[in-house]
């Protein structure tokens, strides 16, 4: 079976152990990647290298294995050494970081040492460069023109965001290394549109088709059970991809056809579906909260969220997705239980009683923003985020959840674990999903 687990522990395959840190794609593929990742900000701890993790995913669904991910600060000696092993263990090297026009960014001088190849210049990277100062009334810097010199044999890679070219760079034996910036939305943008058509393009001769079903509610090793239990295609690699008590689920066919490949997906894709049933919020890059606003506008449905211990992160979530404004409501950060009594209507009598974190709070919380705000549904966040106002009766993590659509009034308990802010984060997802299975029931 064609199966890996992504997680921190290891795993097992037909009880064999697979080791502490499995990859998240068992595919043999000739072309194998790995990613580089410069700048001393990422080995300091000062940004969180996003851009690897991004890449590895986008390379997976393309059927080609990230076999390592190294980040090196800006030190030419480093950055080559970095540069020679990189091309010494791999077919595909992806370079992020270091093509800005600053004295620090030395990226495409070491990849043209490394390669041995001389910088060129680029006339139509320089006329990019320039018609993205004139396009922002800004007056050209000079050292800005610094990112129109390639290694010879390169082709470069517009960039619709900013000023530094990406670079294609195609060396002996097969191997292709690839240059892009280290700002996120310019490193994706070069992707999507370049990069990954060319890789296609390059997969061994066949074809790639990858299908991710986003789940919720449901842990790795239930899905891994569920896995065992059906017929994988030999041709169909599978990968979970666990995030924030959410497990995303991707197959991937590698065939000699287009069509072939989109059967074999089909051949999994559907009987894992009915397996997984409500777990299954969306496929793709579908969110949770793009799922919930289908069902909402579907249902002609509009929600109002009231939110303690979240602080809004609901209501965020919610309004991120375009033309929310046709189902959210509004919401209230109910705080201080003075704004659950004067704005919720939530009574003296059951703070007292119960307290603010307790089942009939959340369930007052949510009838009350339901009527202040107008919405069909009301739903409402109550909890201790910690790390401080735990007690033995009511641990750090407890959250309380409900929910109010005009005939009955729900509620749930929930407990997390971890940090402040990973506890308001999972609050706020198991709150969305408390919604959408409410709305799926309807």
């Amino acid at each position: 079976m064609n199966l890996c687990i992504v997680s921190h522990a290891a795993c097992r395959i037909k009880g064999k152990p697979v080791g502490p840190a499995p990859r998240p794609l068992c595919y043999n593929g000739p072309m194998q990647a790995e990613v580089l990742a410069i700048g001393s900000e990422l080995t300091s701890g000062a940004t969180v290298n996003t851009n690897a993790a991004y890449l590895a995913r986008r390379l997976a669904a393309l059927g080609i294995p990230c076999r390592r991910q190294v980040a090196v600060g800006d030190e030419r000696s480093e950055l080559l050494a970095a540069l020679h092993e990189g091309l010494q263990r791999s077919t595909l090297l992806i370079v992020t970081g270091g093509l800005g026009p600053t004295f620090d960014d030395i990226t495409m001088a070491a990849i043209a040492e490394a390669t041995r190849r001389p910088l060129v210049y680029f006339p139509a990277v320089a006329t990019a460069i320039r018609r993205f100062y004139t396009r922002r009334h800004r007056a050209l810097q000079r050292a800005a023109l610094r990112q129109a010199y390639l290694p010879r044999g390169g082709q470069p890679l517009s960039n619709a965001l900013g000023t530094a070219a990406g670079l294609w760079l195609p060396l002996a034996h097969g191997r292709v290394l690839v240059a892009l910036p280290g700002v996120p939305a310019e490193m994706r943008a070069i992707t999507e549109r370049h990069v990954l058509p060319r890789l296609k393009r390059l997969a061994s001769g066949r074809a790639i088709e990858s299908r991710t079903l986003r789940t919720a509610g449901i842990v790795e090793l239930a899905i891994e059970a569920v896995l065992r239990r059906l017929r994988i295609p030999p041709e169909v690699s599978v990968g979970l991809y666990p995030n924030l008590r959410m497990v995303d689920v991707r197959l991937t066919a590698a065939t000699r056809s287009r069509p072939q490949a989109k059967r074999s997906l089909a051949r999994l894709e559907a009987p894992l579906r009915r397996a997984l049933g409500v777990h299954v919020y969306g496929v793709d890059d579908e969110t949770i909260e793009e799922a919930v606003g289908r069902l909402l506008v579907a249902r002609r449905r509009t929600i109002a969220v009231a939110e303690s211990c979240t602080g809004g992160l609901v209501s965020d979530r919610l309004t991120n997705v375009p033309g929310s404004s046709r189902y959210v409501r509004g919401g209230v950060i109910a705080y201080h239980n003075d704004v659950k009594r004067t704005q919720l209507g939530v009574s003296s009598t059951l703070l007292a009683k119960y307290g603010a974190v307790s089942a009939p709070v959340a369930r007052s919380m949510a009838q009350g923003v339901r009527r202040l705000l107008g919405s069909n549904v009301g739903l409402a966040i109550t909890g201790i985020a910690g790390p401080t106002g735990g007690t033995k009766r009511k641990p750090v993590g407890l959250v309380y959840l409900a929910l109010a659509d005009g005939r009955r009034v729900l509620s749930h308990r929930c407990q997390f674990f971890g940090d402040r802010l990973s506890i308001k984060a999972q609050a706020a997802q198991a709150a969305i999903d408390f919604l959408r299975r409410h709305l799926l029931r309807r």
